[in-house]
């Protein structure tokens, strides 16, 4: 460090220097390197052997193979592989977390919001870290109950941002609004209730989702999305299944 301040210093001389109407010459400078504390250095080996074993099995955990994907995963709009997939591993899974949890509910639509994927899923191998870095953020699963008004609301906002990762839902966007919704293969019901499966942090109104904070229940699982993620690949690996999602026109 003194080492480089002192080229620094030379440097800002000879720029004074030929910048001045009066000549100067810089005659000599010094170099000298500062030695660091022993202590200083013992006490930082202290700290590498204490988290080096910890950094081995997280880089070992990182480098775990989940499951092997046939294609590329990116995110777009109105629909994409990567979008597709997750809202519809979210559909699958929350109701698998709902029976486990004995809520006597089913979702019948679920919703990642397209901000918070952070990456795209790669083909061949997908590992722990690349799951991380798809959802670096620690949400987690929760069961919206929406009054019918509510959920076309919600369709509504979707549209209006072009499209996005919705599951159990079929639309076409219209002037910047849903329509022809169907949930489940059938026409929208004002008069019925909906459960969504979605995260934590757009329940309540994250991402200009206010409508969902106006909800007639609120569940929260208690379970991390991405270990939802990692499991369910997990799952298709031990089934000898490959990531392989489609696009199927639920949004046009």
């Amino acid at each position: 460090m003194r080492q480089t301040i002192s080229y620094l210093l030379l440097i800002t001389c000879l720029l004074f220097t030929f910048s001045c109407k009066t000549q100067f010459v810089q005659k000599s400078y010094e170099i000298e390197n500062v030695s660091v504390s022993e202590e200083v250095g013992t006490m930082d080996s202290t700290i590498v052997k204490l988290y080096a074993p910890y950094k081995n099995i997280l880089e070992k955990d990182m480098n775990r193979v989940l499951a092997i994907s046939d294609n590329e995963l990116g995110k777009g709009k109105p629909e994409s592989l990567l979008t597709n997939f997750l809202a519809d591993l979210l559909l699958e899974q929350g109701a698998v977390v709902a029976n486990d949890h004995q809520l006597n509910l089913t979702p019948a639509v679920s919703f990642f919001n397209y901000g918070g994927i952070r990456s795209t899923l790669p083909k061949g191998e997908i590992t722990v870290g690349n799951i991380f870095e798809l959802m670096p953020f620690e949400n987690e699963l929760v069961f919206l109950e929406l009054k019918g008004e509510k959920m076309k609301a919600f369709l509504d906002y979707v549209a209006d941002h072009g499209g996005g990762s919705v599951g159990g839902t079929q639309m076409v966007i219209a002037n910047d609004i849903a329509t022809e919704v169907k949930i489940g293969g059938e026409k929208l019901d004002f008069n019925k209730n909906y459960w969504l499966v979605t995260n934590d942090y757009v329940a309540a109104g994250g991402d200009g989702l206010e409508m969902l904070a106006e909800n007639e229940q609120f569940i929260n699982s208690g379970e991390k999305i991405r270990d939802v993620i990692i499991d369910y690949l997990e799952e298709l690996a031990a089934n000898n299944q490959h990531v392989n999602p489609k696009l199927d026109g639920r949004i046009k």
